[in-house]
């Protein structure tokens, strides 16, 4: 996979290792939280997240890599097992006939990333220092939302992780945004919910006619 430019990869192989129903609980693994806080701007640099130990998926249908600019106060192998049980959770786009493989040079990079790095990886999409994308085959995660999540998410910020990587994993997948379908029910995953909820209630896994239709 071709890397964007102005970044440089760093190879760490590191040791350490439902129903839609608003304001779940978390059912994935957990990560211990950071308390230093997220440096606007980083050095460009990623370090690669080790796949060896990755759970093997039958017949995969896409693959990725993750990467987590160096610098950043987030485990590099805790951040990745938190994705890969995201991503092969069966609420999640396994539902729809999606089997993502973890592998260490995969069709598309999901990373963690400053805000100002984000910003770059972003380009031309307007970021701002504080909204992820998706921009080819990079799905960047903004570090600043993956330690703060956002104001629907207040104390929820395992739930805002499971949101933000099926919300921009999807649009790799084909998947466009969507709007709230009503006052009171679960937001579709493809909403925009960082930026609100627009009456919806929070929802963090794709709801049926999200696995049903791209």
């Amino acid at each position: 996979m071709s890397r964007g430019p102005g970044t440089e990869l760093v190879h760490h192989h590191l040791l350490d290792d439902g129903s839609s129903a608003p304001q779940q609980r978390s059912d994935t693994a957990e990560t211990s939280e950071p308390t230093a806080p997220i440096s606007e701007a980083g050095s460009g640099q990623f370090v690669l997240a080790d796949a060896t130990n990755s759970t093997s998926v039958a017949d995969p249908t896409v693959t990725y890599e993750i990467q987590v600019e160096e610098g950043l106060p987030f485990d590099v192998s805790s951040t990745a097992a938190t994705i890969d049980t995201i991503l092969s959770h069966p609420r999640g786009w396994n539902g729809g006939g999606h089997r993502p493989q973890h592998v260490d040079d995969g069709d598309f990079r999901i990373v963690i990333a400053t805000p100002e790095t984000a910003d770059a990886l972003c380009a031309p999409l307007q970021t701002r220092g504080r909204l992820s994308c998706r921009n080819g085959d990079d799905v960047v995660i903004n570090a600043w939302r993956w330690q703060h999540g956002s104001t629907d998410y207040v104390d929820q910020i395992e739930n805002y992780r499971i949101y933000v990587i099926n919300h921009e994993v999807g649009h790799v997948l084909g998947h466009g945004h969507r709007p709230c379908p009503g006052a009171g029910q679960p937001a579709p995953v493809m909403q925009q919910q960082t930026k609100g909820l627009d009456s919806c209630q929070p929802n963090v896994w794709p709801l049926p006619e999200e696995l049903d239709h791209p």
